[in-house]
């Protein structure tokens, strides 16, 4: 037995190493190069350029202009998405401009970029007339000469001669991928659609043996005779393409403009964030770490140190993930991974709470240590299962930082169970059975008597009340309008400053709060090849003259100019909110199914209302109180739903392990006596996540205090919730009768028996 328990103990913590040293490898490679996260604007700047459709393909009234801007605004989006740079900023300008922000991107980098981007990619398949390659002649009625593109790998020389008329368009190619050819070179590959297909389909019947010319803005990239009739509805691009180069070419095909752009102005950003308001958020991130480091080690003493040792752990490897997917970490991103440290100590909670009920029945620690670790994988498991749905719903159909929170989700999901389950155990293990350890936790931790608060008896007046509040919040929302919502959604003023000296960003922001001109965000630019910087700001619609003002009596001996004032458009467009609204709806519904599955209909209904109930007084308490909503504010919802769920799992597991062992019990009693005993699970969670939460509000900058801010009240909304709305709700679908309950119950034995 002690030699199968020092295998198990010696397995995990050497898989453990092996990830940590991993993860450190990822971030700080052996070469001696820094750290390969990249940065995104607000931390490290990047590129800007401005786009405007040409005058020649610009529409002649508003309404069409506006729709091409969102055209071109679809496709930047698609296009950059595609190119691997994440979190892009793309907005409109006027009513034919198009801006561009790239973070972590620069011009000396990427020659190319911009080519690529503006591109507009008009894909043609045109039949070739067999008449030589000569130009001396002009072309019949009908078609005309076009020339090979560099990468056209035919022995043609000179000229084609080709249809005017396209037999088929970018407009029915439903997919374009790059791949790898027999030779090892890179094609294009294309997938038709529907239409595509039959079109395609009719061609290649009629003219067979005939030459398709594959025409790409007006150049030939390849020229395939018909061999035999394709009715699959494929067909490729070959050439002397690079990897990199086919990449881009299947991007653009994938993303088609029907006009041509060209650049307005480009600019390299610097961060939005100077060093002081950086500092402060290092400082912010560095202080909610540390609160909960103190709270757990002040709390569980030795137990609590091997948390913050998995807790370290976590935060190593989820950040090797982020670097090896070479993700680009921001502000918000930041504040994030802050909040999921105080969010990741919960299975540890958990675990510790399940040991400490061990104790108290009066098993050894060495006894209690395994069947606390059992104990809890049923309920660590469910609550992370349905925040993975989660991540990979919005994975799927989410887009821009929707999306990349997504995957940082799903990834510290991954990690959290594994930090949990595999090194925390491990390391429980070796103090315990290794070295001797008898008392990991302190008396007061598992000494104190369990509660026995009635909370069903008061959850009718408590739902009163949650229903009145969100009735509050949802009043406060439609009230404030548009203006409840910043300049990444309404759109705004955009002035670039000339100035003397160095104006700070974080006086800026400071001035905006105390002259309430609203979401204020300001960054310093120069133009590529020069070296002259300018101050970029953007403000609310009606307050660009207020600033102006506020700013030339705030410092008079800067004076400030103005060099260019725009209207922008906000930078969340329509596709975005509808993705995310979408995800989160997607999300919702695959809680209730795998709620269902996992327990049973009346915990789904349960759940899905708190949740809800979370997620509207969240955002309806942030607007009462006077705040913009922003697009990191998207993420932080998100953040709200994780959270709320995963502590609504907890009390629903803890019911259905009470109702078998309780059947003297009426359900009403049961749920009392859950909520109970996952009490203290509940409180210290929701203490660690709140003291993370805190330091960022308060040590914080920029979007991080944001964050956090509403966070805060979804900590308190989701603990509320949990107790008093979603266990209530779960006795009244059932009336207070576990009759149904007993029987599902009694089937799921019957079956264990037998299996």
């Amino acid at each position: 037995m002690e030699k199968k328990l020092r295998r198990d103990t010696t397995w995990r913590l050497v898989l453990s190493v092996i990830f940590f040293v991993w993860a450190l490898v990822e971030l700080f490679p052996f070469d001696g190069s820094s750290c390969t996260l990249r940065r995104g604007l607000d931390l490290r700047g990047g590129i800007s350029v401005t786009l405007a459709i040409d005058e020649h393909a610009s529409a002649e009234n508003t309404a069409a202009r506006r729709l091409q801007l969102e055209q071109v605004q679809e496709v930047m989006r698609r296009r950059v998405d595609g190119l691997g740079i994440a979190e892009p900023l793309i907005r409109s300008r006027g009513d034919s401009q198009v801006e561009v922000q790239l973070a972590g991107v620069f011009q000396r980098d990427n020659p190319n970029l911009l080519d690529c981007i503006k591109k507009p990619a008009k894909l043609e398949f045109r039949l070739i007339r067999r008449e030589g390659n000569s130009t001396h002649h002009a072309a019949p009625h009908g078609y005309e000469w076009i020339s090979p593109a560099e990468k056209f790998n035919d022995s043609t020389d000179g000229q084609i001669l080709v249809k005017r008329v396209p037999e088929l368009t970018g407009k029915d190619v439903k997919r374009a991928t790059a791949v790898m050819n027999q030779y090892g070179g890179y094609e294009i590959s294309l997938e038709f659609g529907d239409e595509g297909t039959r079109k395609f389909a009719r061609v290649t019947e009629n003219h067979v043996g005939e030459p398709l010319a594959i025409v790409l803005d007006g150049k030939l990239y390849s020229a395939p005779v018909i061999r035999s009739a394709i009715r699959d509805g494929r067909a490729s691009i070959s050439g002397r393409f690079t990897q990199r180069e086919a990449m881009e070419l299947a991007n653009v095909l994938n993303n088609p403009l029907e006009f041509e752009l060209h650049v307005v102005e480009a600019h390299e950003l610097g961060p939005t964030l100077a060093e002081d308001a950086r500092s402060a958020a290092i400082m912010a991130s560095a202080c909610g770490a540390l609160f909960v480091v103190l709270f757990m080690v002040g709390y569980y003493a030795l137990s609590g140190a091997v948390a913050v040792l998995s807790l370290l752990c976590n935060v190593v490897i989820i950040l090797g993930f982020l670097a090896m997917c070479n993700a680009t970490i921001t502000l918000p991103g930041i504040a994030a991974l802050v909040l999921t440290i105080g969010m990741a100590v919960d299975s540890n909670i958990l675990i510790f709470a399940r040991i400490r009920e061990e104790l108290r029945i009066g098993k050894t620690l060495q006894q209690a240590l395994p069947c606390g670790f059992a104990k809890a994988f049923s309920t660590i498991l469910d609550a992370n299962l349905t925040t993975l749905l989660t991540a990979v719903i919005l994975t799927t159909y989410g887009t821009g930082s929707i999306r990349g929170f997504g995957i940082v989700l799903a990834v510290g999901v991954g990690v959290t169970l594994f930090c949990t389950l595999i090194f925390c155990r491990g390391l429980m293990q070796l103090l315990v059975h290794g070295f001797g350890v008898h008392h990991l936790f302190p008396n007061y931790a598992h000494g104190r008597r369990v509660t026995q608060y009635p909370f069903l008896r008061h959850g009718r007046k408590c739902a009163v009340a949650a229903f009145v509040v969100a009735v509050i919040g949802i009043f406060a929302i439609t009230t404030r309008g548009s203006s409840f919502y910043g300049i990444d959604f309404t759109g705004g003023d955009e002035m670039l400053l000339s100035y003397e000296g160095k104006p700070l960003l974080r006086e800026l922001y400071a001035l905006g709060k105390s002259e309430k001109i609203g979401d204020l965000q300001a960054s310093f630019q120069r133009a590529f090849g020069s070296d002259a910087a300018t101050l970029k700001v953007q403000v609310p619609s009606d307050q660009g003259d207020k600033f102006l003002q506020a700013a030339a009596n705030a410092w008079p001996n800067s004076h400030l100019q103005v060099l260019q004032r725009t209207t922008i458009g906000g930078s969340v467009g329509a596709t975005i909110r509808w993705n995310a609204l979408v995800s989160l709806l997607l999300s919702l519904l695959g809680i209730v199914i795998y709620v269902a599955f996992r327990f049973e209909t009346g915990f789904a209904v349960g759940a899905i209302i708190s949740t809800i109930h979370d997620v509207v007084v969240s955002v309806g308490l942030y607007a009462l109180l006077g705040y913009k909503f922003s697009s990191p504010m998207l993420a932080a919802v998100l953040m709200i739903v994780g959270y709320s769920i995963n502590d609504t799992i907890v009390i629903f597991d803890r019911i259905r392990e009470e109702l078998p062992k309780c059947p003297h019990l009426n359900l009403g009693q049961v749920i009392d006596l859950a909520i109970n005993r996952t009490l203290s699970r509940t409180l210290l969670t929701s203490a660690t996540t709140f003291l993370a939460a805190m330091a960022l509000q308060i040590f914080g900058a920029g979007a991080m205090i944001d964050i956090a801010r509403i966070f805060t009240i979804g900590i308190v909304a989701g603990t509320f919730s949990s107790i008093y709305i979603a266990a209530p709700i779960f006795h009244l679908w059932h009336r207070g009768n576990r009759e149904k309950l007993d029987k599902i119950w009694r089937i799921s034995t019957e079956n264990t028996r037998s299996t």
